[in-house]
C-alpha cells in the first residue's frame, strides 16, 4: 500500500518522508552525552539500595579524585611536600570530603594522593570539585615542580572526560563510516549517484533514531512505560555503537534492494518499472529481517542497564525507520524522480534498455 502511494506521488512521498526523518532528528541537537555508571541502575535492585545506603552513611566513598605525579626518585622530597600541600588545601576547600590518602610506589618515581569526593561523580558539585583541583589546586601545588609529570584521574575525571573524548571522536568515525558507505556503494553499482543517495540515507536514519532516543530517554515521559529513572543525558558508547551497526544493516538492505533494481535495468525494463519490481520484489525479505531485528533489539529494553536499554531502543527505531519510511517511501521516491539518472555515470541500465527497444537484448538464460 505504501509502495503504491509512493508509485502515485513520488514528489509527495519524498517531502512527507523526509520531513518526518528530520522532525524525527530534530531533538538530536540537545544531546547530551555522559558516562552511564553504577548510578543510574535501577533503585528496585537490592543490591544499589544497599549502595545507597553505604554512601549515606559514608559520603566520602561516592565517588573519588586521585593526582599522579611521576618524577626522579631525587625529588621523591619535594613531590611529597607538594601532595602534602595540595591535601591541606583540599582540606580547606567545601567541595573534597576534606580526607586525603598519600602512597608512594617501591622505587620512589610515583605517587599517588587520593582524595574522596562527598558527592556522586554525575553531579555538578563532583564535576566543580574536579574543575577546581586542576584548575588551581594542582596548578599551585605539584604543578611548579620541574621534571615532574602530573596526572588527574579517578571517578569524576572517567566521568568527565570520556564522553568529552567520545564527542571529539564521534565525527571522525561518522566521517570514515561515510567515505566507506559511499566508496562500497559506488563500486558495486558503478553509480555516484547511489552512493551519495545511500550516504544521505544512512545519516537521516540514524539522525532520526538518535533523535527518538533523546526525545525518549532525556526527558521523564517514557520512565514508567519503558521502566528506566532518566538521567537527563545519554550513554556515551551508545551513538558510536549505533552508528557502526546501523550503517552495517542499511547497507545490507541498500544493496539488496538496488541490487534487484538493477537486475531489472539490466534486462532492459524501463526506469519506473525496475525501481517498482525491485523494491516491491524485495520488500517481504526486507520486512520479514527487519522484524527479527526489532524483535531481537527490542529485547533489550527489558533490561536494568541504563546504556543497553538506549541501546535496543535506538537500534529498534532504527531499523524500523530504515524499513518502512527510508526502503518503501524515500529510496523508491527518489529514484522513481531520478530515473535513468540514479546510474549516473554508468550506461549499461540505459544501453540495455536500448537493445531491448530495438530486439538485441540478450535473452534470459532458461535455468534446470
Amino acid at each position: 500500500m505504501l509502495l503504491r502511494s509512493t508509485a502515485r506521488r513520488p514528489a509527495v512521498t519524498l517531502a512527507v518522508g523526509v520531513l518526518v526523518m528530520l522532525a524525527l532528528a530534530a531533538p538530536l541537537l540537545g544531546l547530551k552525552l555522559t558516562d552511564m555508571g553504577r548510578d543510574t541502575h535501577p533503585r528496585a535492585i537490592p543490591a544499589m539500595r544497599s549502595y545507597d545506603r553505604l554512601n549515606a552513611a559514608f559520603p566520602e566513598l561516592k565517588s573519588m579524585h586521585q593526582v599522579v605525579v611521576r618524577a626522579d626518585p631525587g625529588q621523591a622530597g619535594e613531590v611529597r611536600a607538594a601532595l602534602g600541600d595540595l591535601a591541606a588545601r583540599a582540606k580547606t576547600d567545601a567541595r573534597l570530603a576534606g580526607t586525603s590518602d598519600l602512597r608512594t610506589s617501591a622505587d620512589g618515581r610515583v605517587n599517588l594522593l587520593e582524595l574522596p569526593v562527598p558527592h556522586h561523580v554525575g553531579t555538578q558539585a563532583a564535576r566543580g570539585s574536579l574543575d577546581a583541583l586542576r584548575d588551581e589546586h594542582v596548578p599551585a601545588t605539584v604543578g611548579r615542580l620541574r621534571g615532574a609529570e602530573t596526572a588527574v584521574t579517578g571517578d569524576v575525571a572517567r566521568y568527565a572526560d570520556y564522553p568529552e573524548h567520545q564527542r571529539r571522536k564521534l565525527p571522525l568515525i561518522i566521517g570514515a563510516l561515510l567515505l566507506v558507505t559511499f566508496a562500497m556503494t559506488v563500486w558495486a553499482f558503478r553509480s555516484v549517484v547511489l552512493g551519495l543517495v545511500g550516504v544521505v540515507l544512512n545519516l537521516l536514519s540514524a539522525g532520526a533514531s538518535l533523535g527518538l532516543l533523546v526525545l525518549t530517554f532525556q526527558r521523564t515521559w517514557a520512565e514508567g512505560l519503558l521502566g528506566f529513572t532518566s538521567t537527563g543525558s545519554i550513554g556515551s558508547r551508545v551513538p558510536l555503537l549505533l552508528f557502526v551497526i546501523l550503517f552495517g544493516l542499511s547497507m545490507d538492505y541498500q544493496v539488496f534492494v538496488i541490487s534487484r533494481i538493477r537486475e531489472a535495468a539490466l534486462r532492459g525494463v524501463p526506469a519506473r518499472r525496475a525501481v517498482l519490481d525491485g523494491v516491491g520484489g524485495s520488500a517481504g525479505v526486507v520486512t520479514s529481517a527487519a522484524f527479527v531485528m526489532v524483535t531481537v533489539f527490542a529485547s533489550f529494553v527489558f533490561l536494568h542497564i541504563m546504556e543497553m536499554k538506549q541501546m535496543g531502543f535506538a537500534l529498534a527505531a532504527a531499523v524500523l525507520l530504515d524499513a518502512v519510511v527510508i526502503r518503501i517511501m524515500i529510496l523508491p521516491a527518489l529514484l522513481l524522480l531520478l530515473g535513468e539518472r540514479s546510474w549516473w555515470p554508468s550506461r549499461g541500465p540505459l544501453r540495455a534498455r536500448e537493445a531491448a527497444g530495438d530486439g538485441t537484448a540478450r535473452p534470459l538464460a532458461n535455468v534446470g
